[in-house]
């Protein structure tokens, strides 16, 4: 088999052809490092940067009143179980908790209620509770509870 001059020198450029395509793609930087050092340094400048917050210097001036913040009659406690319900200690019926609250809040408008239940007492039950608080005209309510942990 004869090869002509023109046919080898096609075939050599094919041969030269091949080898760029192969360099072509051997010729590609690869970044990875670099990406790695730039965020090493932004690391490093986020972490080594102090940052102060813009304030104002101001010199308030101080209460000459000072409230005392002692247990007064302007507290009620108000027990809820599943058995019975205890006002400062004494015991009230449903049906009588909403007169004693109106007698007690009459006497004193700045009357504050701290409801505590235990776990067993129906949902029912506390929102005929705080629904009579309500009613009695009693604004400053607080709900204690217990931790569940």
């Amino acid at each position: 088999m004869t090869l002509n001059p023109n046919q080898a020198q096609s075939g050599a450029k094919m041969h030269s052809l091949d080898f760029l395509h192969q360099n072509e793609e051997e010729l590609s930087i690869n970044i990875t490092s670099l990406i790695d050092v730039i965020f090493i340094l932004l690391i490093f400048f986020m972490v080594s940067t102090q940052f102060k917050k813009a304030s104002i210097p101001l010199d308030l001036p101080k209460s000459e009143e000072t409230e005392e913040n002692t247990e007064n009659d302007d507290t009620k406690v108000l027990a809820v179980n599943a058995e019975k319900m205890e006002l400062d200690g004494k015991i009230v019926s449903m049906e009588d908790l909403q007169a004693l609250l109106e007698e007690m809040f009459a006497q004193n408008p700045k009357l504050a209620l701290s409801l505590e239940c235990e776990r067993t007492v129906d949902f029912e039950q506390v929102v005929q509770v705080l629904s009579k608080i309500q009613n009695a005209g009693i604004s400053r309510i607080g709900i204690v509870h217990e931790n569940l942990e």
